[in-house]
This record gives structure tokens, sequence and C-alpha cells, in this order.
């Protein structure tokens, strides 16, 4: 009976799983993988459209990447210490990226370094380790200071062994550094651009947030069940106890009641009431390592290690919503809230950057608003480039921006002569606009003052005929609007099914260059009819990119 009873709770829990795990839908798609000469162990976004990835360890290299998913930087991590004060440091020395946290105006980056390798025959000799710990016997290592205009790194600051995780806080007073195989936690004063306090923690220090308030600083101790809570103005300490196994990475909710930890140990996600430390878990996939929030604070998502795979969550009951295939070893993950999309590092060197569809679309208000401050960029600065969308360069070239102060009406002229709304320039979703193209007919300073009036967003009415009616979908042919893409094919049959409710007819095929189910919902061999047929009929509501067979 007792066999029985629990190959009954097995089996039910195997079952919870598995029907967890199929709650995958068409949110997440993946829009471009990124390779080269990179194994990154983090990416993170400053918030104004810059993305760093930290090429642990051998690269020695940060590099760079911008919304157009294309690479503009790379930041060698030799640097020669005695320039910033370091007298005893002759000759230079490589660092080894690993994790990074920008000011919160995005200005700078800090950047963390494993250990250091150079100097003279009597320097950095005992580097730490991953399985070593202790706060005396292994080298201390460096934070660098970058300046995200210039990627230049601007100052080092001295740490402890290992230094792993990086976070600053709001007001930008103090960066908490949490230093792996010494066990302990630097505070730097920004300012003075030193360490003011080192304060022990216990084994294996790493995932850092720090609250809204910039008082309180929370800390993973990776080998415990704890979190440390840090004063960084007064360096008060004390601890959380028993929240899980392989407490790794921590995010914080807007507001700072919530705190999101991973369980490397458990393969959970646990959350956190910061007022009473009540816990509670959900279940992750294998190792769930890093993990990001998305600006409102309604969505986690968690790369799974070991299982090749990240998982998006939502922030309030820690129900499973969607789950997407990456490339080997995920291991950093950051969040675009301009864009909804999601950026994921993986160490077998590669950066995939995903689509979240389900994140409400920005209005077109917003979307104006941000096309004409590109604009505006553009008459300052003719070298700037504005990355308005990802992939399909919009076929009538646009040759002139127009806007009446008085009726607040704007239009556009294309390379033909014909004069087009603006409206209809912000419904053309995800190309390509050469932005440089466009001529501001008011000088910049009268643009900025321009108020427009609030307007009233349209309700999307689908039509209630398929809007493929007019064509026979063929996977041969050679323009696809393509709508999904996904590692798992079940994805792509739940997009399909969805499409399907809504009177779209869809059809699906697998890619083996890229190893893809891909979901399109028309097909042409004329560039100009596809366009003509997505301007016609393709639902606003829906993102997509043409693919060129």
């Amino acid at each position: 009976m007792i066999r029985l009873t629990i190959l009954v709770f097995v089996i039910f829990c195997a079952q919870h799983f598995i029907s967890q795990h199929n709650k995958i839908d068409s949110s997440l798609y993946l829009i471009k993988t990124i390779s080269g000469k990179i194994s990154p162990k983090s990416i993170v976004h400053n918030g104004k459209g810059l993305f760093y990835a930290q090429n642990m360890m051998y690269r020695h290299t940060v590099t760079v990447y911008d919304r157009s998913l294309e690479q503009i930087a790379t930041i060698k991590d030799y640097v020669y210490l005695n320039q910033f004060g370091f007298k005893d440091f002759k000759k230079g020395v490589y660092g080894g990226p690993v994790e990074c946290a920008f000011s919160h105006n995005g200005k700078y980056a800090w950047v963390s370094n494993y250990s250091m390798i150079g100097g003279d025959s009597t320097q950095f000799r005992n580097p730490g380790c991953d399985n070593c710990s202790s706060s005396s016997k292994y080298d201390s290592s460096f934070v660098y200071q970058i300046d995200t205009e210039t990627h230049k790194i601007l100052d080092v600051v001295k740490v402890g062994a290992v230094p792993k995780y990086v976070a600053t806080s709001p007001d930008n007073s103090r960066v908490v550094v949490s230093n792996w195989t010494s066990g302990d936690v630097s505070i730097i004063d920004t300012e003075l651009k030193k360490e003011i306090k080192r304060i022990s923690v216990g084994t294996f220090p790493r995932g850092i947030v720090i609250d809204h308030n910039s008082q309180w600083a929370y800390v993973t101790v990776m080998g415990s069940t704890k979190l440390a809570k840090i004063n960084i103005k007064t360096f008060e300490t004390s601890f959380i106890e028993n929240v899980g196994k392989g407490p790794r990475h921590l995010c914080i909710s807007p507001d700072s009641k919530w705190l999101y930890l991973t369980l490397n140990s458990e393969n959970k996600i646990a959350k956190i009431n910061t007022q009473t430390n009540e816990i509670s878990k959900t279940k992750a996939g294998i190792q769930p390592r890093s993990m990001a929030i998305s600006d409102d604070g309604k969505f986690l998502y968690v790369v799974n290690y070991n299982e090749n795979t990240f998982s998006k969550f939502n922030a309030n009951d820690l129900s499973l919503i969607a789950i997407s295939k990456t490339k080997s070893k995920p291991i950093g993950i950051t969040y675009d809230g301009l864009k909804k999309n999601v950026w994921v590092a993986c160490y077998s060197g590669h950066i995939q950057v995903f689509k979240d569809s389900l994140v409400k679309s920005k209005s077109s208000i917003e979307i104006e608003n941000e096309i004409q401050t590109d604009v505006l960029a553009v008459s300052q600065n003719k070298s700037s480039v504005a990355n308005l969308a990802e992939t399909q360069k919009e076929q009538n070239e646009i040759t002139e921006y127009t806007e009446d102060k008085k009726t607040n009406n704007k239009s556009y002229k294309e390379s033909n002569g014909t004069i087009k709304p603006i409206s209809r320039l912000f419904s053309i979703r995800r190309r390509n606009i050469d932005i440089s193209k466009l001529k501001p007919v008011t000088k910049v300073d009268e643009i900025a003052e321009v108020k427009t009036e609030p307007q009233k967003e349209e309700k999307v009415i689908i039509k209630e005929t398929p809007i493929s009616h007019q064509v026979s979908l063929n996977k041969n042919q050679s323009f696809l609007v393509i709508v999904g893409s996904f590692g798992d094919p079940k994805n792509a049959d739940n997009l399909i099914a969805s499409l399907k409710k809504k009177k779209i007819q869809a059809e699906k095929y697998f890619d083996e260059t890229k190893q893809m189910t891909r979901v399109f919902v028309y097909s042409s061999d004329s560039e100009t009819e596809t366009n003509k047929w997505i301007e016609s009929y393709l639902p606003k509501e829906l993102s997509f990119w043409i693919l060129k067979n």
C-alpha cells in the first residue's frame, strides 16, 4: 500500500511538471543569433539601447551591441594599473570580465574581473577559483569603470578575490560587489572611486540587488541557504535564513516589496516578501541561473543552464507562461523594455535575441515620439544610427518628413512623390527605415516645442475573412511573411492553432540551416506584392519579418 501511494505521488508530480512545461505559447520567438569571437558569461542592458556582453574568461573582452543587433565595439581588459594610482604595478595586466552593472543613467558600466593575469613575477601568483574559499589566501582583483559613450576604461577599483556580481544603487552613489572566493562584499563609493567597506557574509556570495531607496543591498550566499541584507550607508548586516539551496541570482520588484531569486541546487525560483521574509517557490528548469525582470515588474525571464532553455514566469504568482529553446549553456539574460526583446547569453559562444510578443506594444503616440527623438538626434549628429526596426528595408524610400504646427498633421514623402500621413509610417512595423534620409523642415528648437494633442488609440479589428484568402501558401516562394520562429515544433503548432481561431491561415516549415520551425502567413515571388499584402491584410497586432529565400 505504501509503495502504491508513493508511485501515485511520483506520477502526480511528473504529470504536474510536464503540464507546467507544456504551457508553451507563441510569445517568445527568436529574432537573431549572434556569434563570433565571444564566450559570453553575462549580458546587461544599460536602459539606453546598449548591451554589454562579458566574455569570460580567456577572450579578455567585453563586446558591445546596440538595438540594431549589431556589434559596435570591443573593449579589451588589458590595463596598466599604475595609471590608476597602483604604483606597485609597473607592467600591464589582463582581467577576466564576469558581470556588469550600469549606473542608473546608463552613462557608466562597472565590470568585475574574475582574476588578474600579468604584472611582474611576484604579482598575481595566487588567483582564486570557483572551488576556492578564503578571505586572505588569494589575490585581490579589480572592477573597471567604463564610459558607455567612448567604451574606454576610466578607472579601476581594487576589491576582493574573484569578484562576480556587481550592482549599482539607484542614486549612483554606491557600487556593491560580491567577492566569491574571499566570501565578502565590497562597498565602493563612486565619487571616491574606492572601496570604503569590506563585509564578510559567508561562502560564495553572488547575486545582488539594491532597493529603490538606495539603502539596502540583498546578496545571495550561494554556499548556504541564506541571503545577506546590508545597509550600504551604515553597513549594518543581517541575514534572511532558509531561502533554499544554492541561491544564485536576484531581481527586485520596482517598488522593492518583493525579491525574486533562482535556487540553482533546487531547480526552483522563489519569491520573498521584503517586509515579512515570507517565501514561496515554484519549479523552474534544470539549474536556473541568471534572471531578468520586465520594466513594469510583471514578468521574470530565467535561463536554465543545463536544459538549454529560458522560461518566462508571471511575477505575481510565479506561474509559468512560456519556455523557449536556446543554444547550449544559457547563462546570462537581460531585457529591453523599448523593443520588448530578451537577450540571452550562451556560454557556448552565442547571444540570442528573442521577441516577447505578449508584452503590450507601445501606442502609436509613443512610437511617434521615439521616431521624432531619432529625427532630432540625426539633426544634431549626422553619424547617428536610428534603429527603428529589424529586418525589412522600406520599398519606397522616404525623402521628406513634414509637420504642420497649426494642425499637428504630420506626413512624409516617398521617392515616387507620394505624400502619406505620418500615422501610416508608424503602422509599418519592423522594417528598416533609413532615418538619415529624413529632412526635418523646422529647426531643432522649434520641433522640441511642438505639443501634440492626446490621441485615442484605435481598436484593432481583425477581418472576419481569412487574411490569406487570396493566396496559396508555398514555402518555396521567394518571399515569406514570418510571424513565428521556434526551436520546438510544438510552439509552431500552438501559434498556428491560435491564428486559426482568429481566422488567419498559416503554415509551418522546418529551416534546416537554422534548425528552426518557421510559421508564415503569406508567400509570393514578388517583393512588391508582399509589401502590398502586408499593408492591406496583415493585422496590426501581429509582429512579423520577411524572409527572402
